[in-house]
């Protein structure tokens, strides 16, 4: 750990300490007692002299750095550009600055002690970037679902619950005003949108991050992205099958019968057609396009030109947050997800904490976000009987 670090990790243990003793005669509704004024002067005294160490060695970096006057540092680029903020967020990742540097960059800690948690990234003669491996991406673009804004932690959707929506008939009016319309006005219900908060945290010691050579950080984002697009799916499928509305239940615990498929999608009400789509498990389509029938309903009939992403007319979405075929389980699912909301926090979070175990970096991710069903009928799900 260089000087500077270990400054600014013994000012940040100063500063709890003072927080610990102000909280405790706060809780106690008391002043400081003797002891206590002289600890948390002594902790005063000490971060002043942290704070004048810091900014020596500050003004002794920006004088060692700076070019003498009258000469100008050679215009020679040794690396890529660094203009980009990919390659400033890198540099920030492994230093804990933002500045001109040019460089690019389940439960444990990534280091060079161990093959799989980080000695495989360190060169030793191999290729120069990790190969991720493949993941879907997140499905509510793709379904269309509705995006709520609204600031706060929890947002109230309005949703119409009105089932009777006919007009009135009314009589010609034939006499001084015994014919009046019928006054009416749609039940409204309210959504509660609560927003979760989720969160990775990814430990890496300071030698990977200065010896690894596989464009780790840039392998660590994608990592992320995909993290968060399979909790994104997951939460999306859990909510549709638990706000959506039970259509059918199978004939079968094991399997999916053809005249099932057209069964469910005349479940959903046809206003709610126009963008419906199904979502189901990769498993559970491949057995559906087995299933020809005497119209070949779930492939196109075999004359070259091949498998379209569609059932029954409707888009194919696939997915391993799906259920899979089993007893008791959901394993279709059709629908309009344009009748789903979904909100997120501002932004994904992230932070650098060099701090908490010495020579470990942590990068800590958080995001927070919540799916609602804001009409049950217009999301139907198919169920497998318990046997």
């Amino acid at each position: 750990m260089n000087v500077m670090m270990e400054l600014r990790q013994a000012r940040a243990e100063a500063v709890d300490a003072m927080k610990a003793l102000a909280a405790k005669a706060e809780v106690e509704n008391r002043d400081f007692d003797a002891g206590e004024q002289s600890e948390w002067d002594g902790l005063v005294a000490k971060m002043d002299g942290l704070d004048k160490r810091m900014e020596r060695l500050e003004q002794l970096e920006t004088a060692t750095t700076a070019a003498p006057a009258g000469r100008t540092a050679p215009a020679v680029l040794k690396s890529g550009r660094g203009d980009s903020e990919e390659r400033s967020l890198a540099h920030y990742f492994r230093t804990g600055r933002i500045d001109s540097e040019l460089r690019a960059a389940n439960n444990t800690i990534a280091n060079e002690g161990t093959a799989a948690d980080g000695l495989n990234a360190v060169p030793t003669g191999h290729y120069n970037q990790i190969i991720a491996k493949r993941d879907e991406g997140a499905l509510f673009p793709k379904l269309g679902v509705q995006r709520i804004p609204g600031k706060g932690l929890t947002v109230n959707v309005p949703v119409d619950a009105e089932t009777d929506l006919a007009f009135a008939s009314t009589s010609e009016q034939d006499d001084n005003y015994a014919q009046t319309f019928e006054r009416d006005w749609p039940a409204l219900g309210t959504v509660a949108m609560t927003l979760v908060k989720y969160t990775k945290k990814i430990a890496l010691t300071e030698e990977l991050l200065e010896d690894e050579d596989s464009n780790l950080l840039a392998f660590v984002a994608d990592f992320v992205g995909r993290s968060m697009a399979a909790t994104h799916n997951t939460l999306l499928l859990t909510e549709a099958r638990a706000g959506g509305t039970a259509g059918l239940t199978l004939d079968s615990a094991s399997t999916i019968g053809a005249t099932e498929i057209p069964e469910l999608v005349y479940k959903l009400g046809e206003e709610y057609l126009d963008g419906a789509a199904w979502v189901m498990a990769r498993g559970t389509e491949g057995l559906l396009r087995g299933l020809t029938g005497s119209s070949f309903y779930f492939d196109p009939t075999p004359n070259g030109t091949g498998m379209t992403r569609t059932l029954w007319g409707y888009p194919v979405h696939s997915s391993a947050a799906a259920s899979a075929i089993a007893a008791s389980a959901k394993s279709l699912i059709f629908g309009n997800f344009g009748f789903m909301g979904m909100r997120e926090g501002e932004s994904l979070g992230v932070l650098r904490d060099p701090y908490t175990t010495d020579g470990i970096v942590y990068l800590k991710y958080r995001f927070r976000a919540v799916y609602k069903t804001l009409q049950a009928e217009a999301i139907q799900y198919a169920t497998h009987p318990t046997a």
